[in-house]
């Protein structure tokens, strides 16, 4: 379960910065204005504020939040103007923060006491190893693929987060039998 939800951080950590290095080439193929420009970068950290939502049904939550992550990104990786691929990119943003506040209270439930710091730190190490992925990766794809292959990528890695996070993730909490997770 761990290694799964350290995948979606990282995940989400290097789509927070994997556009500074492909700007130059997405501002030039859709004709970017240059405040939309501006909202191209900073639609998906707004969005992650979306974290503070409550969420229910920690695991149903998660996956759906998955499942809406990637298909954010698919829309991103066919955007025909900037408009479209800043909503998606926003879209992307709101549904990764509905996975880390689902995917954290996870981690709160099933690592207590002193276990649980540890089990928080691989995630938050992940966030900073995604930060500084992800001008690499964008500025690689963006290159020598073109830019709409950063958001493809994400749909198998997605996809791949998914299977493990539904076969990984246990259905009950340790200490409580009774307290099951929507599914």
């Amino acid at each position: 379960m761990l290694a799964a939800l350290t995948l979606c951080v990282a995940i989400f950590s290097a789509n927070w910065t994997v556009l500074t290095a492909a700007q130059e080439v997405i501002i030039t193929d859709l004709a970017l204005t240059p405040m939309s420009a501006v909202w191209l970068i900073y639609a998906f950290p707004i969005a992650l504020l979306g974290v503070l939502i409550p969420v229910k049904g920690r695991l149903s939550v998660l996956l759906c939040g998955l499942a809406v992550f990637g298909l954010a990104s698919a829309a991103c990786a066919f955007a025909v103007h900037g408009g479209m691929l800043i909503a998606c990119r926003f879209g992307q943003g709101l549904a990764a923060a509905i996975v880390l506040r689902a995917g954290f209270e996870l981690i709160r439930t099933h690592f207590r006491g002193t276990r649980w710091w540890p089990a928080l730190v691989i995630p938050v190490v992940a966030v900073v190893l995604g930060q500084i992925a992800g001008p690499v990766i964008g500025g690689i794809l963006a290159e020598y693929a073109g830019f709409r292959w950063i958001f493809l990528l994400d749909v198998p890695l997605v996809i791949g987060a998914m299977v493990i996070v539904a076969l990984c993730t246990p259905r009950f909490a340790p200490a409580a039998a009774a307290d099951r997770y929507e599914r």
